[in-house]
């Protein structure tokens, strides 16, 4: 049996897209309380969380426009944090992360740079990765940064305007409607703005969180639209998450100087 470390397999994964994804999430969307708290994890099915969150910084802008930042707890499994909640409205959760990405050109394709450490590997030509031994001094590399975002939003008493980070950096979202009043009855549309331009072509997957046995997993897959648009077809009460990223690129293509990813949590209403 080939003989591979965890943390090369995680790389490995994460390369093909297979790897448990981040998300935080209130602990109840509506709040009556002075304290709540989030819930962070990774998960590989929707919000079932599995490892505890790392690598992200996070905080929350309450109904106010006022920062707390926050410290998180972590059990094996799941990472949890106290928010203070003496303001009536909305608060929004925020979780951020930023990272390089390393590639290098190996024939006509790009590749990701991955210290994948294995007694046998398929030939790099199967391969979507190279590993940093095959890279050669003379080969062209390029340096992406990544920037990751997670989302969630939680109202006390009254719903109030979302409030918006002034130095986020990444995707900005705007919505059809308010994020704690999705009712199945009325279609709910999110718009992505990049630099302040619309961020068309990106790619978003929608996942309703299992709640009973056998319940088939099912993600949709949309696409934003000229104006950086796009209406999640919500079929039914639950919680979901919402995963929007960068539009795919050829490995044909150098890539692209910035990457983008943004998880969404939300909960929708008969």
């Amino acid at each position: 049996m080939k003989k591979i470390s965890l943390a090369c397999l995680l790389s490995i994964l994460v390369a093909n897209g297979w790897a448990h994804a981040p998300f935080v999430a209130p602990s109840n969307y509506v709040v009556e309380g002075g304290n709540t708290a989030i819930l962070a994890g990774f998960a590989e099915q929707a919000f079932d969380s599995e490892v505890a969150i790392k690598g992200f910084n996070f905080k929350v802008l309450t109904p106010k426009g006022e920062t707390q930042e926050l410290t998180l707890t972590h059990s094996k499994a799941l990472s949890l944090a106290d928010v203070k909640t003496d303001q009536a409205g909305t608060y929004a959760v925020t979780g951020l992360r930023t990272g390089e990405l390393k590639y290098a050109k190996v024939g006509q394709r790009w590749l990701r740079v991955l210290d994948a450490k294995a007694e046998d590997l398929m030939p790099l030509a199967k391969r979507h990765f190279v590993t940093p031994s095959e890279v050669q001094a003379k080969t062209q590399q390029f340096t992406v940064q990544r920037f990751d975002q997670l989302l969630s939003y939680f109202s006390k008493q009254q719903y109030s305007e979302v409030k918006q980070d002034p130095m986020q950096q990444g995707l900005r979202l705007e919505f059809s409607g308010h994020p704690n009043q999705i009712s199945l009855k009325t279609p709910f549309r999110v718009k992505l703005n990049l630099g302040n331009k619309p961020a068309s072509g990106f790619q978003v997957t929608l996942e309703k969180q299992a709640t009973t046995l056998g319940e088939a997993e099912k993600a949709i897959q949309l696409e934003t639209n000229g104006s950086g648009e796009v209406t999640l077809p919500f079929s039914a009460v639950g919680q979901y998450l919402v995963t929007i990223t960068s539009p795919e690129q050829s490995e044909k293509i150098r890539p692209n100087a910035q990457t983008y990813r943004t998880i969404l949590s939300l909960y929708v209403n008969p």
